[in-house]
Protein backbone atom coordinates (compact mmCIF):
# COMPACT_ATOMS: atom_id res chain seq x y z
CA UNK A 1 0.00 0.00 0.00
CA UNK A 2 2.86 2.46 1.44
CA UNK A 3 4.67 1.21 -2.22
CA UNK A 4 1.54 2.14 -4.19
CA UNK A 5 0.79 5.52 -2.80
CA UNK A 6 4.60 6.84 -3.53
CA UNK A 7 4.13 5.60 -6.78
CA UNK A 8 1.07 7.52 -7.30
CA UNK A 9 3.01 10.67 -5.68
CA UNK A 10 5.93 10.12 -8.01
CA UNK A 11 3.61 9.62 -11.02
CA UNK A 12 2.10 13.61 -10.03
CA UNK A 13 4.95 15.18 -9.29
CA UNK A 14 6.32 13.79 -12.62
CA UNK A 15 3.33 15.26 -14.28
CA UNK A 16 3.11 18.63 -12.16
CA UNK A 17 6.85 19.08 -13.56
CA UNK A 18 6.15 18.38 -17.19
CA UNK A 19 2.98 20.82 -17.22
CA UNK A 20 5.12 23.72 -15.22
CA UNK A 21 8.13 23.24 -18.38
CA UNK A 22 4.87 23.00 -20.82
CA UNK A 23 3.72 26.47 -19.28
CA UNK A 24 6.72 27.83 -19.42
CA UNK A 25 7.70 26.76 -23.26
CA UNK A 26 4.32 27.64 -24.49
CA UNK A 27 2.90 30.83 -22.98
CA UNK A 28 5.85 32.91 -24.78
CA UNK A 29 5.03 31.53 -27.62
CA UNK A 30 1.55 32.40 -27.55
CA UNK A 31 2.52 35.68 -26.40
CA UNK A 32 4.67 36.14 -29.25
CA UNK A 33 1.98 35.27 -32.18
CA UNK A 34 -0.37 37.69 -30.00
CA UNK A 35 2.03 40.70 -30.59
CA UNK A 36 2.59 39.58 -34.00
CA UNK A 37 -1.52 40.09 -34.62
CA UNK A 38 -1.53 43.45 -32.91
CA UNK A 39 -2.28 47.11 -34.22
CA UNK A 40 1.40 49.46 -34.09
CA UNK A 41 -0.96 51.36 -31.76
CA UNK A 42 -1.73 49.01 -29.38
CA UNK A 43 1.99 48.47 -28.11
CA UNK A 44 1.93 51.94 -26.64
CA UNK A 45 -2.16 52.16 -25.49
CA UNK A 46 -2.71 52.52 -21.64
CA UNK A 47 -4.11 50.26 -20.18
CA UNK A 48 -1.95 47.69 -22.10
CA UNK A 49 -4.22 45.74 -24.32
CA UNK A 50 -3.16 42.06 -23.95
CA UNK A 51 -5.38 40.59 -26.78
CA UNK A 52 -5.46 42.97 -30.65
CA UNK A 53 -8.48 44.37 -31.11
CA UNK A 54 -8.19 43.99 -34.34
CA UNK A 55 -6.12 40.94 -36.44
CA UNK A 56 -3.27 42.80 -38.88
CA UNK A 57 -0.30 40.56 -40.57
CA UNK A 58 1.11 43.84 -41.26
CA UNK A 59 4.17 42.86 -39.49
CA UNK A 60 4.61 40.32 -41.40
CA UNK A 61 4.60 41.94 -45.14
CA UNK A 62 7.00 44.39 -43.35
CA UNK A 63 9.33 42.03 -42.38
CA UNK A 64 8.88 40.25 -46.02
CA UNK A 65 9.33 43.45 -47.79
CA UNK A 66 12.57 43.54 -49.50
CA UNK A 67 15.72 41.12 -49.46
CA UNK A 68 16.83 41.22 -46.59
CA UNK A 69 14.98 38.68 -44.81
CA UNK A 70 14.92 36.10 -47.52
CA UNK A 71 19.13 36.47 -47.56
CA UNK A 72 18.82 35.94 -43.88
CA UNK A 73 16.66 32.74 -44.38
CA UNK A 74 19.59 31.79 -47.38
CA UNK A 75 22.44 32.66 -45.17
CA UNK A 76 21.08 30.82 -42.26
CA UNK A 77 19.85 28.09 -43.92
CA UNK A 78 23.83 27.48 -45.04
CA UNK A 79 24.85 28.32 -42.08
CA UNK A 80 22.99 25.93 -39.94
CA UNK A 81 23.58 22.64 -42.74
CA UNK A 82 27.43 23.40 -43.21
CA UNK A 83 28.27 23.30 -39.54
CA UNK A 84 26.26 20.21 -38.85
CA UNK A 85 27.45 18.70 -42.09
CA UNK A 86 31.53 19.27 -40.95
CA UNK A 87 30.81 18.91 -36.97
CA UNK A 88 29.22 15.49 -37.13
CA UNK A 89 32.20 14.11 -39.41
CA UNK A 90 34.90 15.18 -37.36
CA UNK A 91 33.47 14.86 -34.26
CA UNK A 92 32.84 11.44 -34.64
CA UNK A 93 35.66 10.28 -36.11
CA UNK A 94 37.55 12.18 -32.95
CA UNK A 95 34.96 10.48 -30.66
CA UNK A 96 35.94 6.93 -32.54
CA UNK A 97 39.85 7.68 -32.11
CA UNK A 98 39.77 9.30 -28.39
CA UNK A 99 37.36 6.04 -27.52
CA UNK A 100 39.35 3.32 -29.03
CA UNK A 101 43.15 4.67 -28.19
CA UNK A 102 42.83 3.03 -24.83
CA UNK A 103 43.37 5.67 -22.58
CA UNK A 104 42.31 5.06 -18.48
CA UNK A 105 39.08 6.36 -16.84
CA UNK A 106 40.96 9.26 -15.34
CA UNK A 107 42.79 10.44 -18.68
CA UNK A 108 38.91 10.20 -20.39
CA UNK A 109 36.80 11.59 -17.55
CA UNK A 110 39.73 14.77 -18.24
CA UNK A 111 39.15 14.92 -21.55
CA UNK A 112 35.45 14.63 -21.29
CA UNK A 113 35.51 18.06 -19.25
CA UNK A 114 38.00 19.58 -20.98
CA UNK A 115 35.42 19.53 -24.18
CA UNK A 116 32.66 21.00 -21.77
CA UNK A 117 34.77 23.79 -20.44
CA UNK A 118 35.32 24.63 -24.37
CA UNK A 119 31.93 24.16 -24.54
CA UNK A 120 30.27 26.33 -21.97
CA UNK A 121 33.13 28.83 -21.67
CA UNK A 122 31.82 32.70 -21.67
CA UNK A 123 31.94 33.46 -25.83
CA UNK A 124 31.93 37.33 -25.28
CA UNK A 125 35.40 36.97 -23.80
CA UNK A 126 36.70 35.88 -27.41
CA UNK A 127 34.70 38.19 -29.77
CA UNK A 128 37.50 40.63 -29.87
CA UNK A 129 39.92 38.34 -30.94
CA UNK A 130 37.80 36.33 -33.63
CA UNK A 131 36.93 39.59 -34.94
CA UNK A 132 40.21 40.94 -35.49
CA UNK A 133 41.23 37.07 -37.08
CA UNK A 134 39.00 37.15 -39.72
CA UNK A 135 39.76 40.86 -40.59
CA UNK A 136 42.98 39.64 -41.23
CA UNK A 137 41.76 36.51 -43.01
CA UNK A 138 39.37 38.46 -44.87
CA UNK A 139 36.41 36.63 -44.15
CA UNK A 140 34.57 39.60 -42.49
CA UNK A 141 30.80 39.22 -43.52
CA UNK A 142 30.89 36.28 -44.95
CA UNK A 143 29.20 32.89 -43.95
CA UNK A 144 32.42 31.15 -43.07
CA UNK A 145 33.12 33.89 -40.66
CA UNK A 146 29.91 32.63 -38.79
CA UNK A 147 30.58 28.73 -39.43
CA UNK A 148 34.23 28.74 -38.37
CA UNK A 149 33.01 30.24 -35.16
CA UNK A 150 29.93 28.00 -34.67
CA UNK A 151 32.38 24.92 -35.09
CA UNK A 152 34.68 25.88 -32.24
CA UNK A 153 31.50 25.55 -30.21
CA UNK A 154 29.41 22.57 -32.06
CA UNK A 155 32.70 20.25 -31.81
CA UNK A 156 33.88 19.66 -28.68
CA UNK A 157 30.14 19.30 -27.53
CA UNK A 158 29.20 16.98 -30.19
CA UNK A 159 32.39 14.94 -29.56
CA UNK A 160 31.62 14.42 -26.42
CA UNK A 161 28.25 12.80 -26.69
CA UNK A 162 29.50 10.42 -28.98
CA UNK A 163 32.28 9.88 -27.52
CA UNK A 164 29.84 9.02 -24.17
CA UNK A 165 28.02 6.59 -26.97
CA UNK A 166 31.09 4.87 -28.56
CA UNK A 167 32.49 4.50 -25.30
CA UNK A 168 29.74 2.29 -24.51
CA UNK A 169 29.85 -0.31 -27.28
CA UNK A 170 30.96 -3.37 -26.84
CA UNK A 171 34.25 -3.97 -27.91
CA UNK A 172 34.25 -7.79 -28.69
CA UNK A 173 31.62 -6.84 -31.78
CA UNK A 174 35.02 -4.74 -33.26
CA UNK A 175 37.11 -7.22 -32.11
CA UNK A 176 35.34 -10.15 -33.93
CA UNK A 177 35.84 -7.92 -37.15
CA UNK A 178 39.01 -7.62 -37.18
CA UNK A 179 39.80 -11.29 -36.62
CA UNK A 180 37.91 -11.24 -39.72
CA UNK A 181 40.52 -9.05 -40.99
CA UNK A 182 38.59 -5.73 -41.42
CA UNK A 183 40.42 -2.68 -41.10
CA UNK A 184 40.26 0.71 -38.98
CA UNK A 185 38.12 2.51 -41.66
CA UNK A 186 36.05 -0.65 -42.27
CA UNK A 187 35.26 -1.33 -38.89
CA UNK A 188 33.96 2.64 -38.58
CA UNK A 189 31.86 2.73 -41.77
CA UNK A 190 30.47 -0.69 -41.64
CA UNK A 191 29.60 -1.26 -37.46
CA UNK A 192 30.41 1.86 -35.86
CA UNK A 193 28.37 4.45 -37.48
CA UNK A 194 25.25 2.11 -38.15
CA UNK A 195 25.70 1.39 -34.94
CA UNK A 196 25.81 4.86 -33.71
CA UNK A 197 23.64 6.25 -36.24
CA UNK A 198 20.35 7.31 -34.22
CA UNK A 199 23.56 8.79 -31.62
CA UNK A 200 24.41 10.61 -34.82
CA UNK A 201 21.31 11.88 -35.82
CA UNK A 202 20.94 13.28 -32.61
CA UNK A 203 23.94 15.61 -32.71
CA UNK A 204 23.14 16.66 -36.29
CA UNK A 205 19.81 17.96 -34.84
CA UNK A 206 21.25 19.23 -31.80
CA UNK A 207 24.14 21.28 -33.87
CA UNK A 208 21.88 22.54 -36.35
CA UNK A 209 19.61 23.75 -33.16
CA UNK A 210 22.30 25.16 -31.73
CA UNK A 211 24.24 27.07 -35.10
CA UNK A 212 20.42 27.98 -36.08
CA UNK A 213 19.86 30.16 -32.59
CA UNK A 214 23.17 31.62 -32.69
CA UNK A 215 23.37 35.36 -32.39
CA UNK A 216 26.97 36.42 -30.11
CA UNK A 217 29.43 35.33 -33.07
CA UNK A 218 27.45 36.07 -36.55
CA UNK A 219 26.34 39.83 -34.86
CA UNK A 220 30.60 40.12 -34.57
CA UNK A 221 31.55 39.02 -38.08
CA UNK A 222 28.97 39.60 -40.22
CA UNK A 223 26.96 42.78 -41.27
CA UNK A 224 24.32 43.34 -44.42
CA UNK A 225 25.56 40.44 -46.65
CA UNK A 226 26.10 37.77 -44.54
CA UNK A 227 23.57 38.70 -41.81
CA UNK A 228 21.25 35.67 -40.57
CA UNK A 229 18.10 35.12 -39.33
CA UNK A 230 18.96 36.33 -35.21
CA UNK A 231 20.86 39.71 -36.48
CA UNK A 232 17.56 40.26 -38.35
CA UNK A 233 15.25 39.81 -35.03
CA UNK A 234 17.67 42.34 -33.19
CA UNK A 235 17.59 44.70 -35.84
CA UNK A 236 13.91 45.39 -34.94
CA UNK A 237 15.98 47.14 -31.71
CA UNK A 238 16.29 50.56 -33.23
CA UNK A 239 17.56 54.23 -31.63
CA UNK A 240 14.24 55.57 -31.61
CA UNK A 241 12.34 52.66 -30.01
CA UNK A 242 11.80 48.62 -30.12
CA UNK A 243 9.50 47.54 -33.08
CA UNK A 244 8.11 45.04 -30.90
CA UNK A 245 5.27 44.15 -33.70
CA UNK A 246 8.11 43.22 -36.56
CA UNK A 247 10.31 41.89 -34.10
CA UNK A 248 7.31 38.99 -32.74
CA UNK A 249 6.93 38.43 -36.46
CA UNK A 250 10.67 37.67 -37.53
CA UNK A 251 10.93 35.70 -34.72
CA UNK A 252 7.93 33.63 -35.39
CA UNK A 253 9.58 33.31 -38.81
CA UNK A 254 12.75 32.18 -37.06
CA UNK A 255 11.56 29.77 -34.85
CA UNK A 256 8.83 27.98 -36.80
CA UNK A 257 11.12 26.07 -39.31
CA UNK A 258 13.09 24.63 -36.17
CA UNK A 259 9.54 23.81 -34.80
CA UNK A 260 8.72 22.35 -37.70
CA UNK A 261 12.16 20.34 -38.13
CA UNK A 262 11.63 19.25 -34.40
CA UNK A 263 8.66 17.65 -34.95
CA UNK A 264 9.61 15.89 -37.74
CA UNK A 265 12.92 14.26 -36.21
CA UNK A 266 12.14 14.09 -32.75
CA UNK A 267 11.56 10.29 -32.34
CA UNK A 268 15.45 10.13 -33.83
CA UNK A 269 16.57 13.21 -31.14
CA UNK A 270 14.65 10.67 -28.32
CA UNK A 271 16.59 7.47 -29.28
CA UNK A 272 20.42 8.83 -29.79
CA UNK A 273 20.00 10.94 -26.05
CA UNK A 274 19.29 7.85 -24.61
CA UNK A 275 21.55 5.49 -26.59
CA UNK A 276 24.67 6.26 -24.19
CA UNK A 277 22.32 6.26 -20.98
CA UNK A 278 22.45 2.77 -20.34
CA UNK A 279 25.44 0.18 -20.41
CA UNK A 280 25.40 -3.06 -22.74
Amino acid sequence: MKISAKINILSILRWLILSAALIVVVIPLIYLVINSLKLPKEFLSVPPIIFPTEITFEHFEKAFSGKKTLRALVNSLLVSSITTIITVFFATLSAYGLARIGFNARILGLIIILFLLIRYYPRVTTVIPYFVIMKHLGLLDTIWAIIIGHLGITIPFVTWLMLVIINDLPKEIEESAMIEGASVRQRFLYIIVPITSPGIAASAILTAFLSWNEFLIASSVARRKASVLSMSVASYVTDKGILWGQMAAMSIIMILPMILFALFVQKYLIRGITLGAVKQ
